[in-house]
């Protein structure tokens, strides 16, 4: 596999991808000496946008509504597991400023 360093790559980078597509082999990025990033075609077996429309495929129409139905995977000790996580209303930030 070819190896190009970041500071070559990121001058030629153009050049480098039109190399992948015309050649289908990957490059190899380095940064002093080792490799830390690979630049290569896209996988042929990726999934395809609207892969999931189509006439075998159904969803529950509740498939986002509530955790009710997953009591017994919590002991009665934790009761506070089985509240949403998430708080109602605004999100504040515990981070100082």
């Amino acid at each position: 596999m070819k190896e190009v360093g970041l500071y070559e790559a990121k001058t030629k980078i153009s050049a480098l991808v039109q190399e992948v597509q015309e050649s289908g082999n990957p490059i190899a990025l380095t940064r002093h000496g080792k490799v830390v990033a690979e630049l290569r075609p896209p996988s042929k077996n990726s999934p395809v946008r609207g892969c999931l429309k189509g006439k075998n495929f159904r969803m529950s129409k509740d498939f986002d509504q509530s955790e009710i139905g997953f009591e017994d995977f919590f002991t009665s000790e934790s009761p506070s597991l089985l509240k949403a996580s998430e708080p109602k209303g605004k999100y504040h930030s515990t981070q100082k400023k």
